[in-house]
Order: structure tokens, then C-alpha cells, then sequence
């Protein structure tokens, strides 16, 4: 055991130097416009590489409805950051509106770059900005994301299953694994992983209010994203918002939750788009499921960069004032 602690704690402590320069660089102003370009030019190129087939499939659809798409898209993004903001103040630090924004919208570009590293590390070194520790940005993230999960899958495992439970059972696994990563976030149980969890930082209980507000919103989100997906299939099909506004809602939160798995992908990219075809599929024709999973992932890339544009301007004229502090103090 004394050899075998004598090998970690050199592996540990070279880990934590490791850990103290990614921060220590990701604090330069030079490295963030790096990040921003790089994910910028990353997000650009995924839709430009393949602009032959969203060209057509922008025609089948039309502009009109495509832009049309990109209003409950916001408005689902917007969902998704108070959400997240909703865990973060019940963790011990409550941020003003608009710097939540800022940190969480910025921050998601990193889902643009290879790996899942990079919104955590953005996220981190932003919120460290307004004095939120880094420690407790990871658990805020973390937490956030698990409440998306559980979220998707009950919401849109139910919907799967009712409506094509009975060509595919397994189906009914969905809700039931949403159920489960459900208990994972309840307060008690969060808590007791928080302390187990070594140096996670936060204040006095993540309580039940936080977590109810936090449900809320991802459940409305969930909702906002199926309207998206609804605009757009109406208009590759020529049928009304309506008949398959419930299908989308599920189809769009369980491909989300398949993209949230293959996190090794940028933006869930492959495995997002197939299942939502692959569930659109059951109630239109192919083509109509793939001309939508290609025009929403158009919009939803124009919604993440927006979005980061106007968090960027508005962190150039609201820039806070505040000494550097060393990654080792959180």
C-alpha cells in the first residue's frame, strides 16, 4: 500500500500542475479569442462541408419556416441556461441574469470543439470571472446535465414508447433509465455523491427548490425543441404543427439524449441527427425526417452562435473588475 501511495501522489500532484496551466492559459484573453474562432470556425465548417444537401433540403422546407424554427430554438437554449443557473444558485452562487447568460452561452461553443472537455473548461474559467469557484462549476454543470437527461428520457422515452412501444419494447427502457438518473439528483442522494466527490465546492444544501426549478425548465425546454422540430417537418411534408408536435418532442429530447452519450462527438453530431430520423421516420417519410435533422442542426448552430455573439459583446462592455487569483485557490 506505502509503494503504491508513493507512485499516486507523484502522479497527482503532476495532474494538478497540468490542471493549473490549462487554467493559467485559458485565463489570457489571447487564448479565449483562440477558443472563440477555433469553435466559431469549427461550427461554420460542419455546415459548410455539407451545404449541398442543406441547400436542398432549405428549398424543400423554405426559408421561412426554417427561420421560423429558430424562435422556439432560442427559447429553448434560454431554458437550458436557467436551468442550469437554477442549480448554480442552489450550489451557493446566485449570478444576475444577464452574466448567466454570458458564462453559459460562451461557454457551450466548446460543444462545437472535439471532445467533452472544453464547455467545462470554458465554463469554469468564465464563471471563475465573476468569483464562482471552479469546483463548483463542474458540479453545476454536472448536475445540470443529469437533469436534462432525466428529463429527456421520462419525457421523451414516454412518448417514444407510447407511440412505437409496440413494434419496439425496449423502448420502455428509456423512461425507466430517466427514472433512474432522476434519483441521482434528488437532494439527499446529490449531496451524499457531492461529499464523496473530493474538494467539490458549494454552500449549505442543494435544497428541493432549486432542483424543482431546474426540472421545470428542462421539461419546458424539451417542449420548445419538439416545437422547433414540429415547424420545420410540417413544412417538409406539407401537414399541420399539430399532428406531430407530440412525436417531435420526443423524438428531438431522446435524440438529444443519444447525442449527450456519444459526447466523444462535437455537438452529439451523427448519433442526434440518426435517432431523430430514425423516430420521425414512424410517422413521415424518410426524406422529410432527414431534410429536418439537417436543417435543425443548421438552426441550432446559427441559435448557439447568436447567442455567444451577443454573450461576447456583452462581456467586451461589462468586463469585471477583479484581481487574478491563482487556479489553486478554488
Amino acid at each position: 500500500m506505502t509503494g503504491q501511495r508513493q507512485v499516486q501522489q507523484p502522479q497527482q500532484h503532476h495532474t494538478r500542475r497540468l490542471l493549473h496551466r490549462l487554467l493559467t492559459a485559458a485565463g489570457s484573453p489571447w487564448v479565449r479569442i483562440g477558443f472563440l474562432v477555433a469553435a466559431v470556425a469549427l461550427a461554420v465548417y460542419a455546415v459548410g462541408s455539407r451545404w449541398d444537401d442543406v441547400s436542398a433540403d432549405l428549398q424543400r422546407i423554405g426559408w421561412g419556416s426554417a427561420l421560423l424554427s429558430l424562435v422556439p430554438m432560442v427559447a429553448g437554449l434560454g431554458t437550458g441556461m436557467l436551468s442550469w443557473r437554477s442549480v448554480l444558485a442552489g450550489l451557493g452562487s446566485p449570478l444576475p441574469l444577464r452574466v448567466s447568460a454570458q458564462i453559459y452561452f460562451l461557454g457551450q461553443l466548446g460543444k462545437y470543439l472535439p471532445g467533452a472537455v472544453w464547455p467545462v473548461v470554458s465554463q469554469m474559467e468564465l464563471g471563475s470571472d465573476h468569483d464562482v469557484p471552479r469546483r463548483r462549476s463542474v458540479a453545476a454543470l454536472l448536475i445540470a446535465v443529469l437533469v436534462s437527461l432525466a428529463t429527456g428520457l421520462v419525457v421523451g422515452g414516454l412518448i417514444a414508447a407510447i407511440r412505437l412501444g409496440g413494434r419496439h419494447g425496449w423502448l420502455w427502457l428509456l423512461p425507466a433509465a430517466g427514472l433512474a438518473i432522476g434519483v441521482l439528483i434528488l437532494p439527499p442522494v446529490l449531496l451524499a455523491l457531492l461529499r464523496r466527490l473530493p474538494k467539490v465546492t458549494f454552500e449549505g444544501n442543494f435544497g428541493w427548490e432549486p432542483l424543482l426549478r431546474a426540472l421545470a425548465w428542462s421539461t419546458l425546454g424539451w417542449g420548445l425543441y419538439g416545437l422547433h422540430a414540429a415547424v420545420l417537418g410540417a413544412a417538409a411534408d406539407d401537414s399541420s404543427i399539430g399532428r406531430t408536435l407530440l412525436l417531435s418532442i420526443g423524438a428531438y429530447a431522446v435524440a438529444w439524449c443519444a447525442g449527450m452519450v456519444a459526447f466523444l462527438l462535437p455537438a452529439g453530431a451523427g448519433a442526434r441527427d440518426g435517432v431523430l430520423v430514425l423516430i420521425l421516420s414512424s410517422a413521415t417519410t424518410s426524406s422529410a425526417a432527414i431534410a429536418v435533422a439537417v436543417v435543425s442542426r443548421v438552426v441550432t448552430t446559427v441559435a448557439d452562435l447568436g447567442l455567444a455573439g451577443w454573450a461576447a459583446a456583452y462581456t467586451a462592455s461589462h468586463r469585471p473588475n477583479r484581481q487574478p487569483r491563482s487556479p489553486a485557490a478554488d
